[in-house]
């Protein structure tokens, strides 16, 4: 059986719809509410952006942190690993105006 690339894996969960848009959400306005970050991407269903975001949290880009309050509280956030790729699109973005 073959080993799995890791970068193919990692491309394969961001190519994803909505998923760099989601990252960068996070990463322009911090820590955020699930209805918030609805209100702040226009288009996407509540059923896609809760998909997208377990997905996120599973690959360790994303925390959830839930709060025990009435009425329940869940914020979102990216995690260092998900700060950490932020640099990796800066390069990209760098390579992109160079050569693109």
């Amino acid at each position: 059986m073959e080993k799995s690339c890791p970068v193919t894996k990692i491309l394969d969960n961001l190519s994803k719809k909505w998923a760099l848009v989601i990252l960068r959400e996070l990463h322009n306005n911090g820590t955020k509410r699930f209805n918030d970050l609805l209100k702040g991407m226009e288009n996407i269903s509540p059923r896609t952006l809760s998909k997208r975001l377990k997905e996120l949290e599973r690959l360790g880009l994303v925390a959830r942190k839930k709060f025990n309050e009435i009425p329940p509280r869940v914020e979102y956030s990216l995690t260092g690993q998900g700060r950490e790729l932020i640099k990796c699109f800066k390069y990209l973005d760098k390579w992109v105006k160079k050569f693109g």
